[in-house]
């Protein structure tokens, strides 16, 4: 005659199993969908790498002379003169806008709806 310690191990034996066999599952599915994005990883990386070849070529530099001398009438290219290069410290600074927004967060601002700031 079964005890009921023995009803209750078998029990947990079985769930212990069921357990098992899920979280096996699980991995397997997970294996499965790794593998896909590996697939297409690869497949992103020879894309990349082909386009990375087809852009060597078309940006070889006899080329582009080839195809600056064909279309000189239409874009009236001319080679670069040393004054048009600048240093970053003689670009034009970008404006600063102080003006505050009216109504709401001000953000910082101090609330005062007659003075603007410039």
């Amino acid at each position: 005659m079964l005890k009921t310690l023995d009803i209750v191990l078998i029990a947990v034996m079985i769930s212990a199993a069921a357990w098992t066999y899920k979280i096996k599952h699980e991995a397997e599915t997970l294996e499965t969908e790794v593998a896909k994005v590996e697939r297409r990883i690869a497949l992103e990386r020879e894309t990349i790498s082909l386009l990375e070849a087809d852009w060597s070529l078309l940006d070889q530099p006899n080329r582009l002379q080839r195809i600056a001398n064909v279309f000189q009438d239409e874009l009236q290219l001319q080679p670069m003169r040393p004054d048009q290069i600048v240093r970053p410290d003689e670009l034009p600074r970008r404006p600063v806008n102080l003006v505050p927004e009216t109504g709401g967060n001000l953000g910082g601002y101090a609330d005062s709806s007659d003075t603007v700031v410039r």
